[in-house]
């Protein structure tokens, strides 16, 4: 008896050890990795989206967009609060907010952990031995702490932790709530965590939902399994129902005061992104495709754990693990997947797959080490884990320094373009409208004063709800998830300036739709300017005024053999032109572009005297030159390019002519 006591004491010891253990290198560790993600800092361009939500509702405009006008066009409410909060007290959000989400993937770090240890995989042999001690303790405490080491190796989630957004927020309460909800499995009291850490995940996003919904759904499956027809007692119990309300109260008051203020029951965005088609189901297979590749071993780390259920008391956590994980991949396959990048829509299961796969590795261990030494065991497995963190980093730092590169790079175009449309606005002296495809920085550092209409519908309740789809445009695959646009619409509010992604080229649905659209080819031309403060230049459609297209002599289209295709033509004659080795080819797009489009449309030949100049046939290019000014005499580039070569020809007086062309209407391509 004595002997057996002192063996439960020093199993005890050995726990309390390994926790010890555990939670000083979970310390280091999470400082390693704030230090990683503060190394690799940048504010992810839609973050700026919030942003201007909460300006205006800290300002008493309301929780809006734009001034006056009611569009839920966020799905973050929480993360907005807590910022407005904070924004409130004159806290820089921007740095806060970056701050913020890796505080919250320190958290998750640890949660990760919690999961890991709450499931726990014992040595069953050694347990049936006599004298022998089911060893959970010491080595699995180590090979507890696999999971969030394999965090911080992942791209994805450095990448989201520092990106000033809601992401981490959100996975730390729905994590919290998956590990309340084991934890009070077997409990006798009211298991009030696990319905408010996912009511708060829910506030965060709405994809919390999807978590309530799911372990509901798991735990009347488990209900009927093991205790059948007294199921119905068990789940409708007073404790039950009034964890139940915990959740499901506060969340009709939510959607009732949304409905209220917004005037539908789900955000903005929902109606703009959401579609069930052939295109998006493409487009989410990708989504998954690049995920499984880069996270998955093409499947293995998802698939081996299945190994696990051969073991029945394992299957509670694994079942819910599981219905967890394929329930989100679903998911995401269904609606096309996400536009931003570094697999958002599957972090908040990926730590529950790697808590399989360390489980997995656990009961390697134990089988190799019952014919082997517990030192050869451990080191395999270590050997396995760190081999999968090498080859996780090392595959995707050179695209994780490449993404945020990007989107810094990206948002620095934008906060200067913002600008500029500030001082537009301002010189103005009334506020400006202008419609983006783009509108997180620019929108945010533009001012309240500038009214932006989102092309893709996200922010604007007339573009996501009635859209207006041209099918010649929305044929295919472009690359776009966001496939809703009203090119009619958006011409009708007459907005000062339209902002592509791609500068000239329309690249997305909404752009392409304008193409179509005869007020556009008449109103608009590509305006450029100069932003001295870091040497670049930005280009934008300008509206004309009704004095300068009062000459105007086409009317749309003009021509019988227009095809709204043509503007896909325009952007692959756009995309060839970049390759040298596709010139010919560019050439005869761009033909083909004329040969289809509306009368009115001169941008092709410039640049096709774009491409004849790089050829070093002058003659040529002068020729494209002059028939694009014929066309339309606001194209300051081939009024440019005609100041050269008049120049070149010592046509003295041409070339003044262009030059004041160019100074009346885009004075700012020459500073």
């Amino acid at each position: 008896m004595a002997k057996k006591t002192v063996k439960l004491n020093t199993v005890t010891a050995g726990k309390e050890t390994g926790k010890t253990f555990a939670y000083v290198f979970l310390a280091v560790l999470s400082v390693s990795f704030a230090v990683i993600c503060f190394n690799n800092k940048f504010l992810q361009d839609d973050a700026y989206i919030s942003f201007r939500f909460i300006d205006n509702f800290v300002n008493g405009n309301g929780l809006v967009f734009n001034i006056g006008e009611r569009v839920e066009g966020y799905t973050n409410l929480l993360w907005v609060l807590i910022l407005s909060a904070l924004k409130f007290f004159k806290i820089n959000i921007e740095s806060f907010s970056q701050d913020l989400s890796v505080l919250f993937g320190i958290i998750i770090i640890f949660i990760t952990y919690r999961l890991s240890d709450i499931y726990r995989i014992s040595d069953d042999t050694a347990a049936g031995k006599k004298g022998k001690t089911s060893e959970t303790s010491g080595s699995s405490e180590y090979l507890n702490l696999i999971p969030p080491v394999m965090l911080v190796f992942t791209a994805s989630f450095i990448f989201w932790s520092v990106s000033g957004m809601e992401t981490t927020m959100f996975i730390t309460f729905s994590l919290a709530g998956v590990y309340y909800y084991i934890k009070g499995k077997d409990s006798e009291e009211m298991n009030y965590r696990f319905p408010l850490f996912i009511l708060l995940a829910t506030l965060t996003r709405p994809e919390g939902m999807y978590f309530f919904g799911l372990i509901i759904i798991h735990k009347v499956f488990f209900a009927f399994r093991e205790k059948g027809s007294g199921a119905f007692k068990s789940l409708f119990a007073k404790k039950e129902l009034l964890s139940y309300l915990i959740y499901i109260v506060p969340l009709i008051f939510y959607f009732a005061i949304r409905y209220s203020y917004y005037g539908y029951l789900f955000p903005n965005t929902f109606y703009a992104k959401t579609g069930f088609s052939e295109a998006y189901l493409n487009a989410g297979i990708d989504y998954f495709t690049k995920f499984l590749t880069s996270y998955l071993l093409y499947g293995v780390i998802l698939l081996a754990p299945l190994y696990l259920f051969k073991k029945k008391e394992n299957h509670f956590i694994l079942s819910l693990y599981y219905l967890l994980i394929f329930s989100f991949i679903v998911y995401s396959i269904s609606i096309g997947g996400d536009v931003l990048k570094q697999n958002r829509f599957f972090l908040p299961v990926l730590p529950l797959i790697y808590i399989l796969f360390a489980k997995l590795l656990t009961e390697i261990y134990f089988t190799v080490s019952r014919k082997n030494s517990k030192s050869i065991a451990l080191g395999a497995v270590t050997i396995i884990a760190l081999a999968v963190c090498i080859y996780y980093y090392s595959s995707q730092k050179e695209k994780l320094d490449s993404d945020i590169q990007s989107e810094n790079g990206l948002v620095d175009k934008m906060k200067s373009t913002g600008n500029w449309f500030k001082v537009k606005q301002q010189s103005l002296g009334r506020p400006m409208t202008l419609a983006a495809t783009t509108i997180g920085a620019v929108s945010y550092f533009a001012g309240p004063n500038v009214n932006v209409i989102d092309l893709l519908g996200l922010t604007d309740k007339e573009i996501a709800h009635n859209p207006k789809i041209i099918p010649e445009i929305s044929a295919g695959e472009i690359g776009w998830k966001e496939r809703n646009y009203n090119a009619d619409y958006v011409m009708s509010r007459d907005p000062d300036y339209i902002y592509f992604s791609t500068g000239v080229k329309p690249s997305a649905y909404g752009e392409r739709a304008l193409y179509t659209n005869g007020e556009f080819i008449k109103y608009y031309y590509p305006y450029y300017f100069t932003d001295k403060s870091n040497n670049s230049t930005d280009v934008v459609y300008k509206r004309k005024s009704e004095d300068e297209v009062l000459n105007y002599n086409y009317d749309f289209p003009g021509n019988p053999n227009y095809k709204n295709t043509y503007v896909n033509m325009f952007n692959q004659a756009m995309n060839s032109s970049r390759d040298k080795s596709r010139t010919q080819a560019a050439l005869d797009e761009f033909r083909q572009s004329i040969d289809t489009g509306p009368a009115g449309f001169g941008l092709p030949y410039q640049y096709m005297g774009d491409i004849y100049m790089q050829m070093g046939n002058k003659d040529q290019a002068k020729k494209s030159y002059e028939k694009a000014v014929e066309v339309d005499d606001f194209n300051v580039i081939a009024h440019y390019q005609l100041y050269q070569l008049y120049s070149q020809a010592g046509d003295s007086l041409k070339a003044a002519e262009s030059i004041q062309k160019i100074q009346k209407y885009d004075p700012e391509v020459l500073r």
